[in-house]
């Protein structure tokens, strides 16, 4: 029988997410212990971001996934609402996402958006650009980790086309490097979103 090279890629995937998982549940989980990160790998290339709170377009609500345990404990996730989602970011050791409940989307900078339902993954690597959240009609609860190094730089808002499937974000990218301007003009707020705190 012969594999293509996608299907490949695919089983492997999830094969080493649960390596991780089994690499997790063995640590003895005391980040005190832990040697301090370099604040980037050395030969990771980063996005051209900036260091700052989760960047989103509508909500992002940190939530456990409780059909995921690590060391006795639910495993990191999120939850975003219909049409909600990230910024385009990079993280510097790279991100490893599943799809627990609902329909989620997510885009690798360059590449068209993926389509994820219960049990799809996504790897970033380190320094790869990407964006990820909900269907425009469905929320989405992911398993969401960061690997070794956490830091994590935001760029701009994912535009519509990017959203919608129709570009792959690299007109978003040039716009962002020319102006350095993160809110896209043509995305409007998502309804249900709490209003945002008044300034002070």
């Amino acid at each position: 029988m012969k594999l293509r090279p996608r299907t490949v890629a695919r089983l492997m995937l999830p094969v080493s997410m649960a390596t991780l998982l089994f690499t997790l549940t063995w640590s003895d989980g005391d980040a005190a212990q832990a040697p301090p990160q370099p604040p980037i790998p050395p030969g990771v290339v980063m996005c051209p971001g900036e260091a700052m709170p989760v960047q989103a377009t509508g909500q992002y609500s940190p939530n456990t996934v409780s059909d995921i345990t690590i060391n006795g404990r639910p495993a990191p996730g999120a939850i975003w609402q219909a049409g909600h989602r990230s910024y385009w970011h990079c993280h510097a050791g790279g991100q490893i996402m599943m799809l627990d409940e609902g329909v989620g989307r997510v885009q690798k900078r360059g590449e068209k958006i993926r389509t994820l339902r219960r049990g799809d993954t996504e790897y970033a690597a380190p320094g790869v650009e990407h964006w990820h959240g909900a269907a425009p009609d469905s929320s989405a609860q992911y398993f969401q980790t960061s690997i070794g190094n956490t830091t994590t730089l935001w760029m701009e808002e994912v535009g519509n086309a990017d959203y919608m499937g129709n570009d792959i974000g690299l007109a978003s990218r040039e716009e962002f490097i020319r102006t350095k301007v993160r809110k896209k003009a043509d995305v409007a707020v998502p309804p249900g979103t709490p209003a945002a705190a008044p300034r002070q």
